[in-house]
C-alpha cells in the first residue's frame, strides 16, 4: 500500500513539473522564436527533483551475510597469576589464540579480563587485588547465555571474592586453560583467629588461633604471638594426616593502656612454598575504666566489708571506706557513692550529691535517721515507727531496668529495717519486694530509679553480709552474690548522658581494601544532627604527613572513605565545626595482599566447572589440542542470516547538489540570452 501511495504521488509530481516547465516555456513561447526546449528541460528536472525529496520515496532491499559463530576468551588479569608464575605464559598463550588462523577464520573472538572487575581487554597488567570468577561468569551469561557461546577462561582457578564459581549455572560450556604449578605441596595455615576489640587495665583476654594443615607426612610447627618484636607466647603444636587441625585457646596480659598491634605465626614447614597465610594480624585496645566507689558511713559495720569485698571481686572497681566525719573528701573523684544509713551527719554530703548528680546507693537499717532521710531529699520517705522489723525478700522476674537472676533470695536471712511504710514520689522499678512471714507486701526491698541526670538504687534493710556468707555456703562459691551485688553497681555507675559524637572504624585493615570511618552525631537535646560539618584529620604516625578530609552524610550517619592507604599507622582526630567536641583514634594499615596466598592452581575447581558446563580443561603448556577441538566441533556453526535494509531519497545527498546545479544553469542561460 505504502509503495501504490508513493508510485501516485511520483507520477503527479511527474506531471506538476511537466505542467509548470510547459507553463512557463512553451505556453508562451512566441512564434518566430526558437523553442527554448533546455530551459524546459532544466526547469522540469529541477521541480521533479524538488518533488520528490518531499515525497521522499524509500527503496528496500535484502542483502545476505554469513554470521560466525562467537567465542569468548576471558584472560584472569589477578596478582595471584604473577605468584604462580603464569604471567608470561599467559601472555603467550593469549597471542596464539590471536594468530590462530583457524578460530579466527571459525569464531567472532571476543576478549575480556577479569579480576576486581570484569572488562573488554584492553591490556595486561596483573596487579588485580581480588580475583571474582563469578562476577565474570554472570556477566557472559546475560551476554551470551541465549547462544551457548564456548568461553576459553585462561586462569590459575584461585578464588577470593564472590559465591564459589564450580557450579555456576551456565549454558555456555566452558573451556579452562590451567595457569601455575598444579603441584601439592604440604602447606600449614593459620586460617581463623579471634580476639576481642577491647580489655580491661590488668586483665588478661583470651585469644583463638585455629591452625589447619594440608599434608600427608607428620610435622611440627610452634606458634608464636609478638607484640611488636616482643614475644609473648609460644607453643609447639604436632599435625599429622589424621590430624589435621588445631584449635589453641590463648590468655594474653593486659598491662598498658592504649591501642596494641599483635601478630600470631607459625614456623614455616621445609618446602612449604605458601608462606604468606602462616601469619594473622589483631588488634586490642587496652582501657582503663576502673570505677572508684565511695563507701560513707557514720559507724563500722559487717556490712561495709562484705561490700567492699564484693565489689572489688572486680578487677575494674574500687571502694573506699570513709567515716562521714572526714573533712577532706573529694566527691568529684567517685563515680558511686554508696550512703550507709544516713543520719544527720551526712547533711552536707547528701546535699553535695543532690546538687551535682551524683549516681547513689542507698542502704538504710536499724540507725537510719528517717526524720532526717526523709527531709534532705524528696525521691522518696518512709513512715517509722520505733519498732524493728525483718523482711523476707521476694525477686521479681518482671524487673527491666537491667538483666538479674534470681540467686534464691527467699532463702536468705531477713534483713532488719525500721517498720513502716515506703512512699514513692518519683517512677522506680522494684527488684525485691518485701516479705513479712509469710505475706508479701507490694512496697520494695530494693528498688532502682533515675533522678535527672543522675541513677539510683536503694536497699531497705542492713544485715546483706549474711546473704553473701549463705550465697557461699550454698554454691561453694562468693561468685553468684558478687555478680548479683555488681550488676547494681554497673548500673549506677554508669553515666546517663550519653557523648554527641560517637565513632565506629577498623583498627586493623590491609592494604588492598579500604577504611571506612564512621561518625554519628546529636545536638544536646540528643537528636540527630543532618546539618554538621565534620573533619577528619589524619596523620602518618612515620611520615608525618597530614591530610584534612570532610565527612559525607549518608543517611542518619557520617562517613568517610580512606582508599589506597600505604602500610603504617596512622592517628586521626574527628572534630565538630564551631563546636567543642573532638574525638581521636588510630589504626593500622599492613602490607598483605590476599593474591599472594596462591602459589598454585586450583586443578580441582576448573575441572569440576569444565565437566558440569559441558566443557574440557587443558594447560596453558599445551592448549593445542583444545584449540583443534573448538576450531573442528560442528556445534559451533557459521549462520546464513538475511538483512533488510532500506534506503531513502533523501540520504542522496547527489541529488540536492544536482537541483542547485540545474536551477544554475537555467538562471546562466536566461540571463545570457536576456531573458532576465
Amino acid at each position: 500500500m505504502i509503495l501504490e501511495t508513493t508510485t501516485l504521488y511520483s507520477i503527479i509530481a511527474l506531471l506538476i513539473a511537466l505542467l509548470l516547465a510547459g507553463f512557463l516555456y512553451i505556453y508562451k513561447k512566441k512564434k518566430k522564436q526558437k523553442t527554448p526546449y533546455l530551459l524546459f528541460l532544466l526547469r522540469f528536472l529541477s521541480v521533479f527533483a524538488l518533488l520528490l525529496l518531499l515525497i521522499n520515496p524509500i527503496w528496500e532491499k535484502n542483502t545476505l551475510y554469513t554470521e560466525k559463530p562467537k567465542l569468548v576468551v576471558a584472560v584472569d588479569n589477578s596478582a595471584s597469576i604473577k605468584f604462580v608464575g603464569g604471567k608470561e605464559k599467559v601472555k603467550e598463550a593469549l597471542q596464539n589464540i590471536r594468530e590462530n588462523k583457524t578460530l579466527q577464520e571459525k569464531f567472532d573472538i571476543q576478549y575480556y579480563s577479569f579480576g576486581n572487575e570484569v572488562k573488554v581487554l584492553d591490556s595486561l597488567d596483573f596487579n588485580a587485588g581480588h580475583t571474582n570468577p563469578t562476577q565474570l561468569l554472570q556477566k557472559l551469561k546475560n551476554l551470551y547465555n541465549e547462544n551457548k557461546t564456548p568461553i576459553i577462561l585462561l586462569t590459575d582457578g584461585n578464588q577470593t571474592k564472590g559465591n564459589s564459581y564450580t557450579y555456576f549455572p551456565t549454558k555456555n560450556p566452558i573451556y579452562p586453560i590451567v595457569v601455575g604449578d598444579t603441584t601439592h605441596y604440604n602447606d600449614i595455615e593459620i586460617t581463623q583467629l579471634n580476639a576481642n576489640q577491647y580489655a580491661f587495665l590488668d586483665n588478661q583476654f583470651p585469644v583463638e588461633v585455629f591452625v589447619t594443615y594440608n599434608g600427608s607426612t607428620p610435622i611440627q610447627t610452634q606458634l608464636a604471638i609478638y607484640k611488636g618484636k616482643q614475644r609473648v607466647f609460644t607453643q609447639k603444636i604436632q599435625l599429622s594426616k589424621d590430624k589435621k587441625s588445631e584449635n589453641l585457646s590463648i590468655l594474653l596480659p593486659a598491662n598498658k593502656v592504649g591501642q596494641h598491634y599483635y601478630s600470631a605465626s607459625l614456623s614455616a614447614l621445609k618446602n612449604e612454598k605458601n608462606t604468606q597465610n602462616n601469619r594473622k594480624d589483631f588488634s586490642l585496645e587496652v582501657v582503663n575504666q576502673q570505677t572508684k566507689v565511695l563507701l560513707l558511713t557514720s559507724f563500722y559495720h559487717p556490712d561495709l566489708g562484705a561490700i567492699k569485698k564484693s565489689i572489688e571481686s572486680n578487677k575494674q572497681r574500687r571502694v573506699s571506706i570513709q567515716l562521714i566525719n572526714n573533712k577532706n573528701i573529694n566527691l568529684s573523684e567517685y563515680q558511686l557513692i554508696i550512703l550507709y544509713q544516713p543520719n544527720n551527719n551526712f547533711n552536707a554530703i547528701y546535699k553535695d550529691i543532690l546538687a551535682k548528680k551524683i549516681n547513689t546507693i542507698l542502704l538504710t537499717g536499724t540507725k537510719t535517721d528517717w526524720n532526717f532521710l526523709n527531709k534532705v531529699q524528696t525521691d522518696f520517705s518512709k513512715n517509722t515507727s520505733s519498732q524493728d522489723e525483718l523482711y523476707q525478700a521476694v525477686y521479681n522476674p518482671n524487673f527491666t531496668d537491667f538483666v538479674t537472676k534470681d540467686i534464691d533470695f527467699e532463702n536468705f536471712s531477713p534483713l532488719q529495717d525500721k517498720f513502716g511504710k515506703i512512699y514513692f514520689n518519683v517512677a522506680y522499678n522494684t527488684l525485691l519486694f518485701q516479705k513479712i512471714g509469710s505475706t508479701q507486701l507490694n512496697s520494695p526491698l530494693l528498688a532502682t530509679y533515675e533522678r535527672e541526670e543522675s541513677k539510683n538504687a536503694v536497699l531497705f534493710g542492713e544485715g546483706i553480709w549474711r546473704w553473701r556468707m549463705q550465697s557461699k555456703i550454698d554454691n561453694q562459691s562468693f561468685d553468684r552474690f558478687d555478680e548479683f551485688w555488681n550488676t547494681i553497681v554497673q548500673y549506677t555507675a554508669k553515666a546517663k548522658k550519653a557523648a554527641q559524637l560517637h565513632l565506629e572504624y577498623e583498627k586493623l585493615r590491609y592494604s588492598n581494601q579500604n577504611q571506612v570511618i564512621k561518625a554519628s552525631y546529636v545536638d544536646q537535646n540528643y537528636k540527630i544532627d543532618n546539618k554538621a560539618s565534620i573533619w577528619l584529620q589524619l596523620t602518618n604516625k612515620k611520615t608525618k604527613k597530614t591530610k584534612k578530609i570532610p565527612f559525607a552524610l549518608k543517611g542518619q550517619e557520617y562517613q568517610v572513605y580512606l582508599p589506597s592507604l600505604n602500610p603504617g599507622t596512622y592517628n586521626f582526630s574527628v572534630s565538630v565545626a564551631e563546636k567543642s567536641i573532638k574525638k581521636s583514634g588510630s589504626f593500622k594499615v599492613l602490607d598483605y595482599n590476599i593474591e599472594q596466598q596462591f602459589t598454585t592452581a586450583n586443578k580441582l575447581k576448573l575441572t569440576q566447572l569444565a565437566a558440569k558446563s559441558g566443557g574440557k580443561m587443558a594447560y596453558v603448556d599445551n592448549p593445542n589440542n583444545l584449540y583443534d577441538e573448538l576450531a573442528h566441533s560442528t556445534n559451533y556453526k557459521s549462520v546464513q542470516k538475511s538483512k533488510k535494509t532500506a534506503k531513502a531519497l533523501i540520504d542522496w545527498h547527489w541529488l540536492l547538489g544536482f537541483i542547485i546545479l540545474s536551477l544554475s544553469t537555467e538562471w546562466f542561460i536566461r540571463k545570457y540570452r536576456g531573458l532576465i
